[in-house]
């Protein structure tokens, strides 16, 4: 039996590269808008109020 390798060509992997690279990218937008819209950084804690 021949053994059969699949050899990707280079405009594969950088297309693969760029794919994955704007979906972590947006990933990490996504991540930083859901953090900035839960108000972390806002000044209500449970004293600020007496």
């Amino acid at each position: 039996m021949e053994k059969t390798k699949k050899v990707e060509s280079r405009s594969k992997r950088i297309g693969m590269f760029v794919l994955k690279t704007i979906i972590y990218f947006a990933i990490l937008m996504a991540l930083i808008y859901l953090y900035e819209y839960s108000g972390l950084n806002s000044v209500h804690f449970i004293y600020n109020e007496f």
